[in-house]
């Protein structure tokens, strides 16, 4: 088990998105908690910059979702991703245009975003995520 510090992003009007940093491909890598996302997602062009020679796989239905629909998305086999001390190995990741999210997180000031982790890994690391102190905490 291990608790993890959340970073705690307002979003005017009153709106709160949990933040942490991943490790992916020895780098770190920007991400919003997501329950409402049934899988954790990557910026495509991101993505691209850490794997250049990764194979891409399209998926034969457009994606909905964070923030927009109609988006065509991707998935690659990776071999490895960190959060803190636990490692999720050979795990295909969801990859999508992300720049309407990146965008909208520039324009509040606030650091750049690269991905969504989403109910895919919590669930997976049996995550218990706490508003009180901005934390989560994964079991598994």
């Amino acid at each position: 088990m291990i608790k993890i510090q959340l970073q705690k992003v307002d979003i005017p009007p009153g709106g709160v998105h949990l933040a942490l940093n991943v490790t992916l491909n020895e780098k770190q890598v920007r991400m919003v908690v997501d329950t409402g996302a049934s899988r954790s997602v990557l910026d495509l062009h991101f993505f691209q910059e850490l794997f250049p020679d990764t194979v891409l796989n399209e998926e034969e239905s457009d994606s909905a979702g964070v923030g927009a629909s109609g988006l065509s998305s991707f998935t690659s086999l990776i071999p490895s991703l960190y959060i803190e001390s636990f490692e999720v190995k050979e795990y295909e990741l969801a990859l999508m245009d992300l720049s309407h999210v990146k965008a909208s997180y520039l324009h509040l000031g606030e650091e750049a975003i690269h991905g969504v982790l989403g109910g895919d890994i919590l669930e997976r690391l049996k995550a218990m995520i706490n508003y009180a102190d901005s934390s989560l905490t994964l079991l598994d």
